[in-house]
């Protein structure tokens, strides 16, 4: 049976309707693929930006710990020399003090002396 033009015209439009939707599906596909590619992407990229985050935020955590310790240990350091200097000057103030207290005795002793010479001197003039 002889094929005629309107049935080779029909097959001819079938193929091209039959390679439009292959066309489409392959599309589709790639369209797919993509998506799956961007997907795999981003959860990328986000999986290690929680994992920096997560490695930052411990870091943060140590800093903070070290500088802690840092703080105790100057904190120590300086109740030491504080109470070292305290120690220094309550020796000095007492130092300071048995000289005060010398000096005013020998001052006392010497304005005894001044004052029995005046006396002595008032008492010759007055007689």
């Amino acid at each position: 049976m002889p094929m005629n033009e309107s049935h080779i015209v029909e097959i001819l439009d079938l193929e091209r309707q039959k390679l439009a939707i292959q066309h489409a599906a392959i599309e589709v596909l790639m369209d797919d693929k993509i998506k799956a590619s961007e997907r795999r992407v981003i959860d990328a990229v986000t999986g290690a930006i929680t994992n920096a985050v997560v490695e930052l935020k411990g870091d943060i955590i140590d800093v903070r710990n070290e500088l802690k310790r840092d703080i105790g240990n100057v904190r120590t350091e300086l109740k030491a020399e504080i109470s070292s200097v305290r120690t220094e000057l309550k020796t000095e103030i007492g130092n300071v003090r048995t000289e005060l207290k010398s000096d005013i005795s020998d001052l006392r002793i010497e304005l005894k002396g001044d004052i029995a010479r005046l006396e002595q001197k008032l008492d010759s003039h007055v007689h």
